[in-house]
């Protein structure tokens, strides 16, 4: 097989050539498949389309991309309008769903089958005897950005209405390292969480994983449509400072979390008793009792204005992180505000303590309370 292939090679690039256009150095994306004897298929919009890069010149080419659900390389020999690729490595098939892993199939024998390309503007077509690839060009600063430089954690904010302490907002954050990524937040109502990677130049979520308040009206339409969102492949692309990630419904627009200060200097006194007196630079609303926060042998109490509530806590990298959530007391309190109280901790809100004054801030609001 080997002296096959380094004899095709060979034969392939002696061929005459008129020194077409390089593909090289351009991020491709797969428009359609057309297996021999077969109509061309376009993948379906749920599918993370496969990519591929190559880097180098003639017989020493580097190919890199992705199959969709999966990373690949393998090394390729190019002259005129020759191109054969040759010691081709997938990832593991382990994130692929049947339909993914289907087209991951097909994209691989037909690639491993090359033997020629034709590239017209920003279209790239592969083909060999099993078939042909069709590729355009990947738009988008993406694919000059390395995938290190996005590595950190991004926050996006969707705010229906006024700002202020209403719930039905939605707040996620998505942390990038290298390959691998992470989300958790609120899509309105309910928290979420899911985890991923970074396949060339898309975000593709594994399971988006959420509660299961129902939310009333208009706010129940808009969490569904930003979870259908997660659930599809979201295209990724830099902004000047932001990163949209765009999908089959619409975008996402995040701005990076800036790096908070170091624990040491944000740790409450375990002897106080913190009592909000303002929110969002207003005075904290009336309530039938104080709100009250206690920070003592890791373990976070006090109360929401009207009931009690506990729970493990720890303070990572500047940030209040539950263990588990909060435990409260079921008491029903008429004609007070909901100061959304559970759902601001689910969100990790930053802590300062500035001498007697503690502060707790996450991408809408920000809590000052008072030791006493």
């Amino acid at each position: 097989m080997s002296a096959l292939l380094t004899s095709l090679t060979l034969a392939a690039l002696a061929a005459p050539s008129s020194a077409p256009a390089s593909p090289a150095g351009v991020t491709w994306t797969l428009g359609t498949i057309q297996p021999a004897g077969r109509g061309a298929i376009t993948p379906g919009a749920s599918l993370a389309r496969p990519t591929l890069r190559l880097d180098g010149s003639g017989a020493a080419l580097k190919l890199t991309g992705n199959t969709g659900c999966s990373p690949l390389s393998a090394q390729a020999a190019l002259k005129g309008s020759a191109l054969v690729v040759r010691g081709v490595q997938a990832g593991g098939s382990e994130r692929c769903t049947d339909a993914a892993l289907s087209l991951r199939e097909d994209y691989l024998r037909l690639l491993n089958a090359t033997t020629r390309y034709d590239l017209s503007g920003d279209t790239l077509i592969l083909s060999g005897g099993a078939g042909r690839l069709t590729f355009t060009r990947t738009g988008g600063a993406m694919t000059q950005t390395p995938t290190d430089s996005l590595d950190g954690t991004w926050q996006m904010r969707v705010t229906p209405g006024p700002a202020g302490p209403e719930r039905g907002q939605a707040a996620l954050r998505f942390t990038f390292g290298g390959s691998k990524v992470t989300v958790a937040g609120l899509t309105g109502c309910n928290t979420v969480t899911a985890s991923g990677a970074l396949v060339g130049p898309q975000v593709v979520l594994g399971p988006v994983m959420s509660t299961r308040r129902m939310c009333p009206g208009t706010a129940g339409v808009a969490e569904n449509r930003l979870l259908g969102l997660l659930r599809a492949p979201l295209s990724v692309e830099r902004q000047g400072a932001a990163l949209v990630l765009r999908g089959q419904s619409g975008q996402l627009t995040l701005t990076r979390v800036p790096v908070p200060a170091p624990a040491s200097s944000v740790t409450p006194d375990p002897a106080a008793t913190y009592t909000l007196t303002r929110l969002n630079g207003q005075p904290a609303p009336q309530t039938l009792r104080p709100v009250t926060l206690t920070f003592k042998d890791g373990r976070l109490g006090g109360s929401d204005g009207c009931n009690s509530v506990g729970g493990a806590y720890v303070i990572r990298a500047g940030r209040v992180e539950l263990g588990g959530g909060l435990t409260s007391t079921r008491m029903a309190c008429a004609d007070q505000p909901d100061l959304g109280f559970q759902s601001f901790f689910e969100q990790r809100p930053t802590l300062s303590v500035q001498g007697s004054t503690l502060i707790l801030k996450t991408a809408e609001d920000t809590w000052e309370f008072q030791a006493r």
